[in-house]
């Protein structure tokens, strides 16, 4: 697995996040989701282009977000393995992932693991911290992260193929191709990955292929289609019987399951339209997305697939406000957790004023309806300025809130507590930007949210029940240099997570490590660059207040080169370059779920056009 930076901080409000890429009406920003619109972006949100993208070398989606300090990654088998994303101490399943505005289906648990989502095609990735549910509604407490199918400006040609091998019997072939006009365009990418695995039983197959069409209708709008298909298939170790003490680099590569594995299979279709003019931007899309997902563990078979068909219409009035709507079906086909579907609906409004020069304050809201829950209304008051070139503040505050999954609401050995209710925030975040002109930067942002009606499990009947209330606290910094063939950037997070039952004390909520620190230096001189990188994580624990099994704290280092010839690119590198054992995640019945060690790397990659 590749390590690379995000070596340089975003602006949104100042730079084309499409640089190179198609600027179409039909293209928003995830802080507004509105059509055509061009809002400030909040201190903290950050985002990948394309050439970003590329540089990364990245083989899956997890390794490209690797860099960023406010996201916590969780990796069970290695790094193809199965992953989840989250943010602000809140879990993953507060966390939204979307692909080109499409929200992808969960499991039964609320969660998306990141895994089978394809790397090869993306154009652009969004990282937005802090609630959104003003404008994507539930599960979106933590924040959101948008991936983009990469799109070509008029008159770009692509076609590439590229391959990699790796340690541990490593694998990934890429081909990528796509063509754009003044009317149409039509982009394609499939990857096919594979690995031996670090541990015994972890071996991992998965191949992707996703793409996107465009078509100009002139006066009538433009219609688009985007899809994706992935399949994985992945030995599940569950862990090592192996104490993290007793850990030297071959004792932990032995599993506590020679028999387990699991498929994942995840597709995606949605079609959408947009059109109007300066005065009023139109977006209306239909999307059909699955999440199956068969495992073979304990000695028995099992399967569940969740299925989301949503419908959306959106408007965009002067470029200032918007006006959505959305509606959506999830369906659960679950052998154990029976057959389900629940309807949501959800209507939202946002309106940007520009009280004085660089300065923009968005009020906003979503009403939310569900089958399984009652109305829930998010409000957001946002407000950005941006004095000059070199600064800028903003502050937000707003409620969130986190819908009962399917598993809180069908499990078949606990039936939920009467009146289940969804768990809610009251969230604030408030940062500040300064970028020399020089090419230093540097950034401090703070949040706290209040939690309550929090969901956990009762321990008496194991039902799920609106028993805890808690919060989380903490800062984000970064800081670097980013301009010329030299670029060096330093991130920092420090989280505070805690929980309470019912009258008893606060204690601190588990896999809640208050410190992650990422790092990263690059150096571009025409043909050649050279990425270092690194990420650092404090200890965590699996039980709260400090109890359950001890994660110890960890640092990785990566290190990328790659080299020019014309129309080829090689590149090779090295993670884990000091070659650290350690783990990401662990449960107190499997123990452990390590990490490979120094892994290398070699790639090539050509383009025909």
């Amino acid at each position: 697995m590749k390590r690379a930076s995000l070596s340089l901080l975003l602006c949104l409000s100042s730079v084309n996040l499409y640089a190179g890429e198609d600027s179409g009406p039909e293209l928003f920003f995830s802080v507004s989701r509105a059509p055509g619109y061009r809002c400030l972006a909040p201190v903290g949100a950050r985002a990948l282009d394309a050439a970003a993208v590329e540089r990364t070398k990245a083989d899956s989606v997890p390794a490209l977000l690797d860099a960023a300090a406010s996201l916590a990654i969780r990796r069970l088998n290695g790094p193809l393995g199965l992953a989840t994303v989250s943010m602000r101490g809140f879990q993953s399943k507060q966390t939204a992932v979307l692909i080109d505005d499409v929200r992808l289906p969960a499991d039964i648990t609320g969660t998306v693991d990141l895994s089978v989502l394809p790397a090869a095609g993306l154009g652009k990735v969004e990282i937005l911290p802090g609630a959104a549910s003003s404008v994507y509604g539930a599960n979106a407490a933590g924040g959101v992260v948008q991936l983009f199918t990469r799109r070509l400006s008029p008159g770009a040609r692509l076609a590439q193929a590229g391959a990699e091998f790796s340690s541990y019997n490593g694998r990934a072939y890429t081909a990528r191709a796509g063509a754009a006009g003044q009317a149409a365009e039509v982009f394609f990418a499939g990857a096919s990955n594979s690995s031996g695995g670090f541990q015994q039983n972890s071996k991992v197959e998965k191949d992707s292929a996703n793409g996107r069409a465009s078509l100009a209708l002139g006066a009538a709008g433009r219609l688009t289609v985007t899809g994706l298909v992935s399949r994985l298939k992945t030995g599940l170790p569950s862990g090592t019987p192996a104490p993290v003490s007793d850990w030297n680099g071959t004792r932990e590569r032995t599993a506590n399951s020679l028999t387990d594995w699991q498929t994942s299979r995840r597709s995606y279709l949605s079609g959408a339209w947009s059109g109007g003019g300066e005065k009023i931007s139109l977006k209306a899309d239909f999307s059909l997305s699955d999440n199956k997902i068969e495992a073979f563990q304990f000695g028995s078979l099992g399967s569940s697939k969740v299925t989301d068909k949503a419908a959306s219409a959106r408007a965009t009035f002067s470029g200032t406000a918007v006006l959505g709507a959305e509606s959506s079906a999830s369906a659960l086909a679950s052998g154990v957790y029976g057959d389900h579907t629940v309807h949501s609906y959800g209507v939202f409004a946002q309106k940007t004023f520009s009280p004085a020069r660089g300065l923009e304050l968005t009020p906003g809201a979503r009403l939310d309806k569900s089958g399984v829950y009652k109305g829930r209304v998010s409000p957001k008051l946002a407000a950005v300025y941006v004095p000059d070139e070199k600064w800028k503040l903003s502050a937000s505050a707003g409620m969130a809130f986190q819908a009962p999954t399917f598993a809180d609401l069908y499990n078949p050995w606990a039936a939920p507590a009467p009146g289940l209710k969804p768990e809610t925030s009251l969230n604030s975040h408030a940062g500040v930007y300064y970028g020399a002109p020089a090419g230093w930067y540097a950034e401090l942002g703070g949040y706290y949210s209040a939690i309550k009606d929090r969901i956990a499990l009762d321990p008496l009947t194991w039902a799920a029940a609106n028993l805890d209330a808690g919060f989380n606290y903490g800062l984000e910094a970064e800081a670097g240099f980013k301009p010329g063939s030299f670029t060096f950037s330093a991130g920092y997070a420090r989280n505070l997570s805690k929980v309470k039952t019912g009258g008893a004390a606060y204690e601190l909520m588990n896999f809640s490590p208050a410190h992650r620190v990422t790092c990263s230096a690059g150096l571009n001189s025409g043909s050649f660059a050279l990425a270092l990188a690194g990420r650092g994580v404090s200890e965590q624990y699996t039980g709260r207040g400090r109890t359950g099994l001890r994660l110890p704290e960890y640092w990785t280092f990566g290190l990328t080169a790659s080299k020019a010839l014309g129309g080829l690119e090689l590149w090779g590198g090295i993670s884990n370059l000091l070659d650290r054992r350690y783990a990401e995640t662990a449960d107190v019945f499997n123990g452990w779920f390590p990490q490979p060690g120094r892994t290398f790397s070699a790639g090539l990659k050509f383009s025909f056009a």
